[in-house]
């Protein structure tokens, strides 16, 4: 509207009240003097007022103070009124803006199954080690459409599906918040007010489990360090080659990259050290570059050698099954209640990892131990139930 006045398209403006023409005081009046001086004036119903005819900015000035200071009031029960219910557990599903779920007929969230398909798969890509940009062009190339119906992806779509705890049936309340009414900017709650998490809500498209590996997976990426050591900023994760982020140097501990040569019109793909790629021998001097060839050939034949040696493990798995069977000793109450105790841990440094803006690289380290620790846990658990009484690999505390 103010845009068709500056054009010359309005004459006159008509509105109710003042808190319908503006949110506050200063916008009001600044408001009205624009449009005064480009020949426009406002009239205001309810107060009875012309700008054209107004020798004086005061009782506007002051009736425009009521008026926000009314919205204002207005908000802040709103406001009031919401937290209420979020301690109640009573919240407004966002049906509209989650891909996965619509309303069912008994009010409750329902799962859509071939959107949940898409969800499923965007978890496990990523546990299976793609990046948030593969997962992107992989919707985008399967012609899947957002939540909001879009054709277009971006990574940080991704993320928030990928850190969506409603995805597994909970929900967390109060994430953001309004700091300023008058502004209605929308701020992370980290801290400043209550948050209240709702556990088995509605049915989870993934499990529980997944979905805590997916955040240990999160920070884990998140709190890698630069593959150049002498730089400060953040690394970023790699998932383009089979060996990224697996090679690392002997000498200088910096990881290997994946550098394609070109001798004389011949390549060469060769792996090399990244501190010898960008220094020269001032800080690595003896790590080899090693080509690509070499190197398959190489872990293929440690494959093998470790498949011809599997029967001395299988004679020793049939070993521990025969020490077990003769000690008579059912570990999986045991096991179950280390698994539960390190859940709750888990859950806890979670909690306290999300509420953190700033990388922790203490809380994503005990993450991924943890992670690890209930993984071969849920793997003992299984082991002890099917029978099979395989020898335990004790997790470290």
């Amino acid at each position: 509207m103010i845009q068709d006045c500056k054009k010359k398209k309005i004459d006159l403006i008509l509105t109710k009240s003042i808190s319908r023409f503006a949110r506050n005081t200063l916008d009001s009046i600044q408001y009205v003097r624009m449009l005064k001086a480009i020949g426009i004036a406002v009239i205001f119903e309810k107060e009875n007022i012309n700008t054209s005819t107004m020798n004086s900015e005061m009782i506007l000035t002051v009736l425009s103070a009521f008026a926000q200071a009314e919205s204002e009031s207005i908000s802040q029960n709103v406001a009031r009124g919401k937290r209420m219910g979020f301690r109640q557990g009573k919240f407004p599903f966002p049906y509209g803006q989650i891909l996965g779920y619509r309303k069912g007929l008994d009010g409750k969230p329902e799962v859509i199954p071939e959107e949940a398909e898409v969800i499923r798969m965007i978890f496990n890509s990523y546990l299976q080690g793609a990046s948030l940009l593969t997962i992107k062009k992989k919707l985008e190339a399967g012609g899947v459409l957002t939540a909001r119906g879009n054709k277009k992806w971006s990574s940080e779509s991704v993320q928030r599906i990928l850190q969506n705890e409603k995805y597994c049936g909970d929900v967390l309340l109060q994430k953001t918040f309004i700091e300023d009414v008058l502004t209605g900017v929308s701020k992370k709650n980290t801290g400043q007010l209550p948050q209240y998490y709702i556990e088995n809500n509605h049915e989870g498209i993934v499990t529980k489990q997944m979905f805590r590996e997916v955040q240990a997976e999160i920070a884990r990426r998140n709190s890698k360090s630069a593959a150049n050591q002498r730089k400060r900023h953040q690394g970023r994760y790699n998932s383009k080659y089979a060996l990224s982020e697996r090679l690392v140097c002997g000498d200088c501990g910096s990881p290997y990259k994946r550098v394609t040569w070109n001798i004389h019109g011949r390549k060469q793909i060769v792996w090399r050290c990244v501190n010898r790629l960008e220094y020269g021998t001032k800080f690595c001097s003896h790590s080899p570059s090693i080509p690509e060839e070499e190197l398959h050939q190489a872990i293929l034949k440690a494959v093998q050698n470790l498949a011809a040696n599997f029967t001395d493990e299988v004679a020793a798995q049939l070993d521990g099954i025969l020490r077990q069977m003769k000690v008579g000793e059912n570990l999986k109450a045991q096991l179950q209640k280390q698994l539960e105790k390190a859940q709750q841990e888990f859950d806890r440094l979670l909690e306290m990892s999300l509420e953190l803006d700033e990388s922790t690289p203490f809380l994503d380290d005990k993450l991924r131990k943890l992670s690890g620790k209930i993984k071969i846990l849920k793997a003992n658990i299984a082991e002890s139930t099917d029978g099979k009484g395989r020898t335990k690999k004790q997790p470290n505390s």
